[in-house]
């Protein structure tokens, strides 16, 4: 769910908190942190950094050599005069070259006021995040009232960069989750739906894209809205662009014992377990009842497709009082590193700030 349909909720939850209430999330907090982190290794990068994690929350980043045991800041991306930052931003290396922009220079984007239009706009760096240059505004439409959210990138199998992200501006729905496709990440082809539902009142939205070794695009994403209530869905493709039938839901992602998440949820490949790992904020029971286990596990699945059920695993960063707002455990980050599975996940400090919290759980 879009971050600014919550802040109102969240300032009625935080007057009626008792002021001794403390952070509830386990981990190390990351100095000067803020919400919605991102975790990635540079897999292209030259020299003593290659390999080394990057991992950002609102516009700023920090590297670990470490294996994320320690992170430093590193640099803030700044956007362009005229425009202003949202929220919602992603980090994504690129894997090969698109256009003239090389293997591993890294994309930065969010959600952006251009004037006072909604916008999307891409920055890149050629040097490992440290500094950032403007490169595309890739969509702007809408108002204040209907945005553009929560970008994110994969590179398909035609070698094509495709965006995708949440889309308030078509009057058919709520809301959508959209893709758009580039061949140098500069200019971008028309919008197409990749979920979009019948009903108006849905709300489809924060995908994550992830290519599997089998080379196909696993998407996790949420349906908000008067039937799904933030469910976590999941789909797949073998291409990167076509993901079946827009107005088809998808698979809702359930553990074995009916087990399932709502709201921001976020995927990633771990290549020990050979298991794709999915979070979400809330974990409820088969019953609609929020879980004892919320905000404790991950859930697991092995590649393959189908509606497999999904099993738990602890999380590396415990956040049990992570609820429908837009911080705790809101759009967590995963990573697998060596010894174990690290995870970057915000929660409200002991001042009300949302920070995130790093920690690694290691291979039992």
């Amino acid at each position: 769910m879009n971050l600014r349909a919550k802040s109102f909720a969240a300032l009625l939850f935080f007057l009626l908190l008792p002021a001794a209430i403390a952070s509830a999330a386990t981990g190390t907090p990351l100095a000067g942190s803020t919400l919605y982190p991102r975790l990635i290794r540079l897999r292209h990068a030259s020299g003593p950094l290659k390999n080394t994690l990057l991992a950002k929350t609102g516009n700023r980043l920090y590297r670990s050599a470490d294996e994320g045991r320690t992170f430093s800041y590193l640099a803030s991306v700044m956007n362009i005069p005229g425009s202003k930052e949202r929220c919602c931003s992603t980090i994504y290396e690129l894997p090969r070259r698109i256009g003239h922009l090389k293997a591993g220079t890294l994309l930065y984007s969010g959600s952006y006021f251009s004037g006072d239009t909604p916008a999307i706009e891409i920055y890149s760096s050629s040097d490992e995040g440290a500094n950032w240059r403007y490169l595309a505004t890739p969509v702007k439409a809408g108002n204040k009232r209907h945005g553009l959210w929560e970008p994110e990138f994969t590179v398909a199998k035609d070698g094509s960069l495709v965006m995708f992200f949440s889309d308030e501006t078509d009057p058919c729905c709520s809301q959508k989750l959209v893709q758009m496709r580039s061949t140098d990440g500069v200019h971008w082809g028309a919008r197409k739906d990749t979920v979009a539902s019948a009903s108006q009142k849905d709300r489809p939205g924060m995908a994550i894209v992830t290519r599997l070794p089998d080379r196909t695009y696993f998407m996790s994403y949420e349906i908000c809205g008067p039937v799904a209530h933030c469910q976590v869905y999941f789909r797949t493709s073998s291409n990167g662009l076509d993901f079946g039938d827009p107005a088809n839901f998808g698979t809702k992602a359930v553990s074995s014992t009916g087990q399932y998440f709502a709201h921001a949820p976020a995927n990633i490949f771990d290549p020990v377990s050979h298991r794709i790992l999915l979070v979400g904020q809330v974990l409820y029971e088969a019953d609609g009842t929020v879980s004892p286990q919320n905000g404790r596990f991950l859930f697991s699945r092995g590649p393959t497709r189908g509606s497999d059920p999904w099993t738990t695993r602890p999380a590396p960063v415990e956040v049990p009082t992570a609820y429908d707002n837009y911080c705790p455990n809101y759009s967590s980050a995963l990573m697998p590193v060596r010894g174990g599975l690290l995870e970057l996940a915000s929660d409200y400090d002991d001042s009300h700030h949302c920070t995130s919290y790093v920690a690694l759980l290691p291979i039992r």
